[in-house]
């Protein structure tokens, strides 16, 4: 699968991004990425730096004549996010990723694929290693940690960002300029019940139930949020709540989703109940559940719900159970409302992307996401005053990532349009992104920087469905090189 992925045009690109699929490097887990990229500088006989949170910096001198020519930063980021289909094994720590030709894109093998922003990587290293490309002063910006803390765009050192211009490879619409990208804010609440009860305790005998929904289409929390498609967490708060009126159960633990910023396509709920109710309740469950996957048909049409019996272990009283259920249920996750400038875009959103059980406290977490940072405060707000109608929760903003916007009239932006336009026939579109990059960052460090994102076009990035378009590579590339030969 790999040779093959090595075949496609262009070859410098696809093989490189072969490479970077062989070593795993999902976030927090970057130093064999970091130890690759150092290796490739050194081959090339490239100048380099990691600096101490393992960001990498490449520089690459000017062609001769060209030395007077202002410097372009070509920057993208070392992690990838880790997501596969419910029946993989695969192992992200130690497993590679197996891409697969499909049509006219690449897949993985019942993983994401990593082309966020593993092709935003490849193609740096491409240019790089492109000695009959004209052009100035290059230098290439790989960092770490994008998809969770965005560590490496807070720390990296402003003399890095020195440049006149930076081309950000993380955004993933063929034909598309960004010049905005969202803020966001990390949310996390607590909910603490009262002391757990024993099965032991109870006045008639308590059967353990675990109630796990999988095959969602999950996906990317920014990229993905306006797609309608069905939150496991929240889906399957609403699928008990609907039987609290007719059943007595109790919570138990509750487990979903994989990480903040993707829409969680699973989720599993361990409840107790009296065993003379427990055919009767799975019924109920079942048929509720029927018209949840109705609701869902066009968005999620593989979901199934497995319910498979337990031993019984302590349990929420149903005043916790009701109460805790309720606050899931009534979480902002999704689309709060449009971009005013293009109502084709997303302003602010929300997502419940975590929830995990730690003996009488669950713990949520969700990600907000606005182009507008009062938006961002208001989103964050609601989320508060919903916490403020229950004792039981506290609520932590432990980070945020400001909103960021540039003039949609540059030198850099008219050059990639005029040269996305000779090597297609098409115009590009200038427009913001529902998504955050790290070029809120790079902004703050260096104003007078003229930025722009773009990036071929990778679909439900985020998800084990992640796909990347082969020939919007082959336009990046070809673009980049004329670009890179005028500036």
């Amino acid at each position: 699968m790999i040779d093959d992925i090595k075949q496609l045009d262009p070859q410098a690109v696809f093989t490189y991004f072969a490479d970077i699929c062989a070593i795993p490097h999902i976030s927090g887990h970057e130093a064999a990425i970091g130890a690759y990229l150092m290796q490739f500088a050194a081959q090339h006989q490239l100048p380099a730096v990691q600096d101490e949170v393992g960001n990498v910096i490449i520089e690459k001198a000017a062609t001769p004549g060209r030395e007077g020519h202002p410097c372009v930063i070509l920057q993208s980021h070392q992690d990838m996010v880790p997501a596969k289909r419910p029946d993989s094994t695969h192992n992200f720590l130690t497993d590679p990723i197996r891409p697969l030709i499909r049509g006219g894109s690449l897949y993985a093998d019942g993983t994401s694929l990593g082309a966020d922003d593993g092709i935003g990587m490849a193609l740096s290293l491409a240019l790089l290693a492109d000695d009959t490309l004209e052009h100035g002063p290059l230098r290439a910006i790989f960092t770490v940690a994008e998809e969770t803390s965005m560590i490496g765009a807070a720390t990296l050192d402003a003399k890095y960002l020195q440049a006149k211009y930076l081309l950000n490879l993380d955004s993933e619409e063929d034909g598309y300029i960004f010049i905005a990208s969202a803020g966001s804010q990390d949310l996390q609440i607590s909910f603490s019940g009262d002391n757990k009860q024993s099965p032991d305790a109870a006045n008639e005998p308590l059967v353990g139930l675990k109630l796990h929904l999988t095959a969602l289409a999950g996906g990317h929390s920014g990229t993905d949020i306006h797609l309608g498609r069905a939150n496991a967490i929240n889906l399957m708060a609403a699928l008990l709540l609907s039987q609290s009126s007719d059943f007595d159960f109790y919570l138990q633990s509750v487990d979903g989703g994989t990480v903040r910023n993707a829409i969680p396509n699973q989720a599993t709920y361990y409840v107790v109940l009296p065993q003379a109710d427990l055919e009767d309740f799975k019924q109920a469950l079942l048929i509720a559940f029927a018209r949840f996957k109705l609701l869902y048909q066009d968005t999620d049409p593989h979901m199934r719900l497995e319910l498979t019996q337990q031993q019984a272990g302590a349990y929420f009283s149903f005043g916790d159970t009701i109460e805790c259920l309720s606050l899931i249920n009534n979480l902002p996750s999704g689309p709060v409302r449009p971009f005013a400038e293009d109502k084709s875009v997303v302003e602010t959103s929300c997502n419940l992307g975590l929830i995990s059980t730690q003996d009488n406290v669950i713990s949520i977490e969700l990600l907000a996401r606005s182009l507008n940072d009062f938006a961002l405060d208001l989103i964050s707000d609601k989320v508060a005053s919903l916490c403020y109608l229950s004792d039981k929760t506290e609520l932590a903003s432990p980070h945020r990532e400001g909103c960021w916007q540039s003039p949609a009239d540059t030198p850099l932006i008219n050059a990639l349009k005029r040269h996305y336009a000779a090597e297609t026939g098409r115009s590009m579109q200038v427009t913001a992104l529902h998504a955050g990059l790290e070029t809120a960052a790079f902004a703050a460090k260096n104003p007078q920087l003229q930025l722009a994102s773009l990036g071929p076009t990778v679909k439900h990035p985020h998800s084990a469905d992640e796909h990347c378009d082969i020939a919007a590579v082959q336009t990046a590339y070809a673009m980049l090189r004329r670009t890179l030969a005028e500036l």
